[in-house]
């Protein structure tokens, strides 16, 4: 299970991700990446038995609208060939990530989280260095400060201590709640872009971060506890 959380999370993940950006607009890859959290929902409802009620159901609807109206302005034309590319990419990505979560939420707490993290990225780092060493010319790589200290911030701060909270998390929290704040990454980097570079919100951003925060609000609603007759009911069904 560590070995298949590995290659689809990180490497079905990263690979996608990174190699999609040369053919498609950030927009474009945010909204179908973002799509991962909805196939998430229908995999925890078939394979962990994860029930979402009605609110949580149009919350997960609203957050990804959310995404596509945030990732509107960034929409430019793509050539036939490179959006199918493209979009190839990404789709494997977000299902690489979406697999990989719901194996992470099946194996609980029977691993360590610092254990699975480390496991599984070595596991995914692994047909990631290969390619690299076979297509690309790592010797090129300028190995300047700039370059790693990014590295460094983005392998341990960005991947490494992400998975072990996101492992931890899943241990404790239901999947498909926990998956929503997925939703969240486009407002932290509009946040960011504001603090940090003096970028401006467009009506667009606005409404679109308004949309994601009221998805999460309905996802995060606990379902109304039936009474005592309907939980008897559903208690016989469960046992026929």
């Amino acid at each position: 299970m560590l070995a298949a959380i590995g290659l689809g999370t990180t490497s079905l993940g990263f690979l996608g991700m990174f190699d999609a950006s040369r053919y498609v607009s950030p927009g474009l890859a945010t909204v179908i990446a973002n799509g991962q959290p909805l196939l998430a929902a229908v995999l925890a409802h078939l394979f962990l038995a994860e029930r979402l009620g009605p609110m949580q159901r149009l919350g997960l609807l609203l957050g990804f609208l959310g995404i596509v109206v945030i990732s509107l302005p960034q929409f430019s034309d793509q050539t036939r060939a490179s959006f199918a590319v493209g979009v190839t990419y990404i789709a494997f990505a977000a299902a690489g990530v979406a697999v990989g979560n719901i194996l992470m939420k099946a194996l609980g707490r029977r691993v360590d989280a610092l254990v699975a993290t480390g496991a599984q990225t070595l596991i995914g780092a692994l047909p990631l260095s290969a390619g690299a060493l076979l297509i690309e010319r790592p010797a090129a790589v300028v190995w300047s400060p700039m370059f790693l200290a990014s590295l460094l911030s983005l392998a341990l701060f960005g991947t490494a201590l992400a998975y072990w909270l996101w492992f931890a998390l899943l241990a404790r929290v239901p999947f498909s709640r926990a998956n929503a704040f997925t939703f969240v990454t486009p407002i932290v980097g509009f946040a960011i872009g504001v603090v940090f570079f003096g970028e401006r919100l467009g009506i667009a951003a606005v409404v679109g971060l308004l949309l994601t925060a009221v998805g999460i609000t309905f996802v995060e609603r606990p379902q109304p506890i039936p009474s005592n007759g309907a939980r008897s009911t559903i208690l016989s069904m469960r046992k026929e």
